[in-house]
């Protein structure tokens, strides 16, 4: 075994751990017991990823374990997952209440504070908590290599961020409230937003829509982030404003993500003046909920004439149902890649596009499509040729095409395939599509049954009359338990033999788009 180099044992076991699934992590645990060696080569990425606090790892005379320091320098990104049942239970778990009714305070927090100094490859780190992180955590923080932050489900006060050294600088920093559940789309979400403990945790209770996270939200962009040295925000409308965001200038920010709902507060700012202090921005995601009553976000002032020309820097551009589409694609001339979302609260459904607002935004797109190479849609209405086609002449370019159906439905469609080949076959370099084509409802329960017979099918018609297809997908209705509540996509694989027109179809595994992702989907793992 020592004669083999370390390089090509590196190798396979990063294409072992690509699959990211639990039976390549045992195959890494297996060869790390193996000899040292492999050990010392399957360590630096078993390691990479790690979390804490694990419950089944303490003991009663040091309590909660924590990770020795001879995997410390392995550690490149690290999650700070509390359980939040921890202190709901009574008497609370690895943590205290002084009083009824008092706020929880974590036990052996100083175990994290003091490895995170010593963590000398640690890019990025994550906080999702039921209580308020202690200021010696952002002490140690700041002492770190950290070059990414997120806060998650976390309350917030004024007073916990320490004085930030001058060399101290973030790249990334994603800020989400408490109880803030968005649902995009149909498809696979986290199965916790459904359960009723989840909405009455007693800190959520107490901190949701809190007024100090706001102030202390600020101190984080603004202190801890330095607007000057951020390339990426991810920060939730419920606890910013549009004027915070404008009074800064953000020379380096490439993306910009808003969650959550649209400011509630009333502001003569509007949204160009913020994205005219971004000179390198050049994705923006508006991924704010659609609610009741709600007039929509607008993008654009109502003025006549206002000068928007700012969005013609963007490259990237997802928009919510929460949003006002009139007349801003006409200025996204460098537009490549658009995704048109529909996103709710949690636990209830999201309601896409209407055909007609599709219909509007293709008009604004056929005048600045030249560039448009991505597009996805989420649709209420069922898809048709005439869409496809249309899509097809305001946007000759596209290489990726995705339109899925709010609430799959199966059943059996009244177009023929062909019409919806010979709609997609006039774009001369689509190679990628997931459509939501009506099939007959069968039970997907058996991998054999003809549900996914007749995608397969379909699949290879498409990709015989498309010679472009490189992969092809198709909606479906997945069963979870007793109920038909969930969408998904089958997805193949193209591959063309010889020059006889010979395709076979390799079948991938189930993906999706963790929020806020909205361009590239991740493998699920199982």
């Amino acid at each position: 075994m020592p004669c083999l180099d370390p390089d090509v044992l590196y190798a396979v076991v990063r294409e072992v751990a690509s699959f990211r699934n639990s039976t390549s992590l045992q195959a890494l645990r297996n060869l790390a017991l193996t000899c040292s060696t492999l050990r010392n080569v399957c360590f630096p990425v078993l390691f990479a990823e790690v979390h804490w606090p694990h419950a089944n790892k303490n003991d009663e005379e040091s309590g909660l374990l924590f990770f020795p320091d001879s995997l410390w320098p392995h550690v490149k990104h690290f999650r700070l997952a509390w359980p939040d049942h921890w202190a709901d239970a009574s008497p609370p778990q690895w943590g205290d209440k002084y009083y009824i009714g008092g706020d929880y305070n974590p036990r052996h927090m100083d175990k994290l504070v003091g490895a995170l100094p010593q963590m000398k490859a640690l890019t990025s780190f994550h906080i999702s908590c039921p209580f308020f992180p202690p200021i010696s955590l952002f002490a140690a923080l700041i002492q770190s290599s950290v070059i990414e932050l997120s806060i998650n489900d976390t309350p917030l006060y004024v007073y916990m961020i320490p004085k930030i050294p001058l060399e101290f600088n973030l790249e990334r920093l994603a800020i989400v409230p408490v109880a803030e559940a968005l649902r995009v789309g149909e498809g696979p979400y986290d199965t916790k937003y459904h359960e009723p403990a989840y909405y009455v945790r007693e800190y959520r209770k107490k901190y949701k829509n809190d007024i100090l996270a706001r102030l202390a939200t600020n101190d984080m962009l603004f202190k801890v982030g330095k607007a000057d040295a951020l390339r990426e925000v991810q920060v939730s409308g419920d606890l910013c404003t549009l004027d915070e965001l404008a009074e800064h200038h953000w020379p380096n920010l490439d993306r910009l993500i808003l969650t959550g709902h649209p400011p509630r507060l009333q502001s003569a700012c509007e949204l160009i003046d913020v994205l005219a202090k971004m000179p390198k921005l050049k994705d923006l995601r508006i991924l704010f909920a659609k609610t009741r009553g709600d007039a929509g976000f607008r993008l654009i002032p109502r003025t006549p004439g206002a000068d928007c020309s700012v969005l013609s820097q963007l490259a990237s551009l997802a928009l919510s149902n929460a949003c006002i589409l009139d007349g801003v694609l006409t200025h996204t001339t460098s537009l490549e890649r658009l995704a048109l979302v529909a996103i709710i609260d949690h636990p209830w459904v999201p309601i896409g596009f209407g055909r007609g607002e599709i219909d509007k935004v293709l008009l604004d797109l056929s005048a600045s499509a030249q560039h448009l190479r991505q597009l996805r849609i989420m649709l209420e209405d069922k898809v048709n040729p005439e869409l496809c086609h249309s899509i097809s002449a305001h946007c000759p370019f596209l290489e990726v095409l995705e339109i899925e159906l709010c609430g799959y439905h199966d059943g059996k469609s009244v177009f023929a395939w062909d019409e919806f080949a010979e709609s997609l076959r006039t774009l001369p370099y689509i190679h990628s599509l997931r459509l939501c084509i009506q099939f007959p409802e069968f039970d997907e329960a058996d991998r054999c049954e003809p549900w996914r017979v007749a995608r397969k099918e379909c699949a290879i018609f498409l990709a015989a009359r498309v010679p472009t297809l490189r992969r092809v997908g198709f909606e479906y209705r997945k069963r979870t338990g007793t109920h038909r509540y969930e969408d998904s996509w089958l997805e193949y694989d193209v591959e063309r033999k010889g020059g006889g027109g010979e395709i076979e179809l390799f079948e991938l595994v189930p993906t999706w788009y963790p929020f806020p992702e909205v361009w590239n989907p991740v493998s699920i793992v199982v």
